[in-house]
């Protein structure tokens, strides 16, 4: 097995075992108000996301990388055709909850849980200390492209089933058109093993960030890091939703 198959199949490992939370596992259970309570509590994960991405820029030394980096990030903020600003990715969030039955006074005035601001701040902490690591950009790039790309798509995969109950993909078909839940399912997913390249539909956030890791993992302290750096990402999500639990319910 290669370096690259290793850290593949762990990868798909740790997607698996996120789509197997306890809380995905009884979603189709759950209250509306019990699941706009997770949703609203993501958001602040979600607020965080820019901060993130602006950490990574700064903190990269390869030109090459931070342009992708980048790129991703401008598009938090598109524009239209004329280049006048559109609605941001953070406001198109705030529709869909709306269009899923919160209210905005539930939105601005629900307060981030003591577990929400952990792993918000630990998940900053990480990429601080990737700073101090001698594979500095590939643990930067493994870190940011598991937490903020591969594993938000597997957490919105595994919700929509109930958010496309008042949501819809398209124009077409009831209820409103999700622009920010759907979206980032498809844009963010981790479409084909790192190594490899899927252009049907276009390459997604985290086929471009994988792209990089190709060229860095060359050795065996390279590999270690990024598996180090993806566990860390996947155990900051699994301990996001374990706040949505019943201790007896989680192993």
């Amino acid at each position: 097995m290669t370096m690259l198959d290793r850290l593949n199949a762990h990868e798909r490992q740790l997607m698996q075992r996120l789509r197997s939370h306890p809380l995905f596992q009884r979603l189709p259970a759950l209250g509306w108000e019990e699941l706009l309570a997770v949703l609203i509590q993501r958001r602040f994960l979600s607020l965080s996301i820019v901060n993130i991405y602006e950490f990574v820029i700064d903190g990269l030394h390869s030109e090459a990388i931070r342009a992708t980096v980048r790129s991703i990030l401008h598009e938090e903020y598109p524009r239209n055709t004329r280049g006048l600003p559109l609605a941001s990715h953070r406001e198109l969030l705030f529709r869909d909850l709306l269009n899923l039955g919160a209210s905005r006074e539930q939105i601005l005035l629900s307060e981030e849980s003591v577990t929400t601001a952990l792993v918000r701040h630990q998940s900053m902490e990480q990429l601080q200390a990737c700073l101090h690591l001698p594979q500095r950009d590939l643990s930067l790039v493994c870190f940011l492209r598991f937490w903020a790309e591969v594993l938000v798509a597997v957490e919105y995969e595994s919700l929509w089933p109930r958010l496309s109950e008042r949501l819809n993909q398209g124009a077409a078909g009831g209820g409103a058109r999700s622009e920010f839940f759907y979206y980032h399912m498809m844009h963010d997913r981790r479409q084909a093993d790192i190594g490899e390249v899927e252009l049907l539909g276009g390459l997604t956030h985290a086929q471009e960030l994988a792209g990089h890791l190709v060229g860095l993992i060359d050795n065996e302290d390279a590999v270690h890091s990024a598996l180090e750096q993806i566990d860390r990402a996947w155990k900051l999500k699994d301990h996001f939703y374990n706040q949505f639990v019943q201790r007896a319910d989680y192993p």
